[in-house]
C-alpha cells in the first residue's frame, strides 16, 4: 500500500486494513524507526503522519526489491518457534504459514525448519472441559490427577494437585494449585493438560492464591563480538567483555527457551557457569545442534 499510495488519509488506511487507527500509528512508528526488512539503517523510511495523512518523503526509495539473507531468515524462524510455544493455538495456523513461506524462500540450503521446531501435540482434553473439571474440583474440595505437558511438548508427567482458582492472563487460562508431594504452589496452563480426572477429597486447606509470575532463571553466555547486536532481540544485557567476545546475561523460565537463545547466537557461543540448570541447558543445546547437523547431512 505504501508503494502505490505514498500519501493517504490515516482513517482510510486503517479502514482498508481493518485495524484501529492506534494500531496503524504503532505500525507506522515501527516502520519509521526500523524500516522495512532487508533495508539497512541508512535506508529508513522518512515519513510524516502527524497531520492525519501518511506522507512518504522520497517514495522512490521504496522501489528497491527487498530480500532477506539466509541468516535473517534463520533468525526469524527461530523467533517464530519461540513465539509458537506461547501464543494461543488458534494463531499457530498463521505462524505455520509464515514459516512455510520463509523456508520455501531458501531452496539452496538444507531445510532446518523441522530440526528446530517445537513439538505441539494437541491436548486430548479441551480447555473448556478442563475448566469445568477444575471448577468442580474446587467446589467439591477434591484433588485432580492429570497428565501435563511441558512448554516444549517433549515431556509429559502425571500431576496430582489441589486446585485453588482459575486465572486468565495473556489470552490463556491457568489454574493456580498446590501440587501434592512437595506441597508447592504452582500455576498450570489449561491447554497443556492431555488427560485429567477427579481424585480423592483434598485434605489440603490452602487460602486463595494470588497469581504471580513463575520464578525465572538467569543465564550468562559468551558470544563473538560481531553477534552482540542480537542481544536486544532476546532482552539480554551486556555484563562483561573479553578479547573479541562479549558476555551477555538474560532471564528465562524454560531451559528449552534458553537453549534456543544460545543457538541463535551461532557458532562460538559458550555457556558460563555450572550446576543442574546450566547442565540442562547445555544438554538441550547439544541436542538442537545435533538435529541441525542431521538436517544438513540428509541434504548432502
Amino acid at each position: 500500500m505504501l508503494y502505490s499510495n505514498p500519501s493517504m488519509e490515516i482513517a482510510e488506511v486503517a479502514r482498508d486494513l481493518e485495524i484501529t487507527e492506534k494500531q496503524l500509528l504503532d505500525d507506522l512508528n515501527l516502520l519509521w524507526m526500523c524500516g522495512l526488512p532487508g533495508h539497512s539503517h541508512l535506508e529508513l523510511i522518512d515519513m510524516n503522519f502527524e497531520s492525519g495523512f501518511i506522507e512518504i518523503i522520497e517514495p522512490q526509495n521504496l522501489a528497491r526489491p527487498l530480500n532477506l539473507t539466509p541468516l535473517e531468515v534463520t533468525e526469524i524462524l527461530l523467533g517464530l518457534e519461540l513465539i509458537s510455544a506461547e501464543v494461543d493455538p488458534s494463531t499457530l495456523v498463521l505462524l505455520d504459514s509464515v514459516r512455510t513461506k520463509l523456508t520455501d524462500s531458501l531452496p539452496s540450503i538444507p531445510r532446518v525448519g523441522g530440526a528446530i521446531r517445537v513439538e505441539r501435540e494437541r491436548a486430548s482434553a479441551s480447555v473448556a472441559d478442563m475448566r469445568t473439571l477444575v471448577l468442580q474440583a474446587i467446589a467439591d474440595e477434591r484433588e485432580i490427577v492429570a497428565v501435563y505437558r511441558s512448554l516444549s511438548g517433549s515431556d509429559s508427567l502425571e500431576r496430582r494437585f489441589t486446585p485453588l482458582q482459575i486465572v486468565t492472563r495473556d489470552g490463556h487460562d491457568y489454574v493456580a494449585a498446590v501440587e501434592h508431594g512437595d506441597h508447592v504452589r504452582k500455576v498450570f496452563r489449561l491447554d497443556r493438560f492431555d488427560q485429567a480426572h477427579l481424585g480423592e477429597r483434598s485434605e489440603t486447606i490452602t487460602p486463595m492464591l494470588t497469581l504471580t509470575e513463575p520464578a525465572s532463571q538467569t543465564l550468562r553466555i559468551e558470544v563473538p563480538q560481531d553477534r552482540a547486536f542480537l542481544a536486544d532481540r532476546v532482552n539480554a544485557v551486556q555484563v562483561g567483555t573479553s578479547k573479541d567476545r562479549v558476555i551477555l546475561e538474560f532471564k528465562y523460565f524454560e531451559a528449552h527457551f534458553a537453549a534456543r537463545v544460545a543457538l541463535a547466537f551461532g557458532a562460538g557461543t559458550r555457556l558460563i557457569g555450572s550446576g543442574a540448570q546450566i547442565s540442562r541447558v547445555a544438554e538441550l543445546l547439544e541436542r538442537l545442534l545435533g538435529q541441525v547437523r542431521d538436517a544438513y547431512r540428509e541434504r548432502e
